[in-house]
């Protein structure tokens, strides 16, 4: 179950913004070892915002952006961990807590998706063929 929320939780991430691979040393693997998806999506909006050329005009529909895909991984993150955490459950029980988790990942999606749609209006044309770009390239 473990393996799965962990999974469940870099998923989660990934559809937040495209995978960005970062290049490791070859043969180098650390054994379960996850990196902070806060920390990782923080390198990721960065590089979204240098590739999109955010404009003064613009940052206050960026900073929104970014809050909310901020606000998103960290309460998965946060959620995640907890669930690794609890107590016995039976599988009724587990089964019940999984669906409120997809609920609350839900709600925070849909948050989300209204401030990338207020960000993306406030693109240029130019700007929004980056963010579709970026977009299209989101693992399902």
């Amino acid at each position: 179950m473990r393996k799965i929320m962990i999974l469940a939780a870099l998923f989660g991430a990934s559809l937040i913004a495209p995978v960005y691979a970062d290049q490791a040393a070859p043969g180098a693997t650390v054994p379960h070892s996850h990196p902070d998806p806060v920390a990782t999506v923080d390198k990721r909006l960065a590089r979204f915002k240098e590739e999109l050329k955010i404009t003064s005009s613009q940052e206050p529909a960026w900073n929104a952006y970014e809050e909310k895909t901020r606000s998103n991984v960290k309460d998965m993150r946060d959620q995640m961990q907890a669930a690794m955490h609890d107590t016995a459950e039976t599988a009724p029980e587990r089964f019940d807590r999984h669906i409120e988790l997809m609920k609350k990942r839900l709600a925070n999606f849909e948050n989300m998706d209204d401030a990338l749609k207020g960000l993306y209006a406030a693109l240029t044309p130019e700007q929004k063929a980056v963010a579709d770009r970026h977009f299209s390239r989101m693992h399902h």
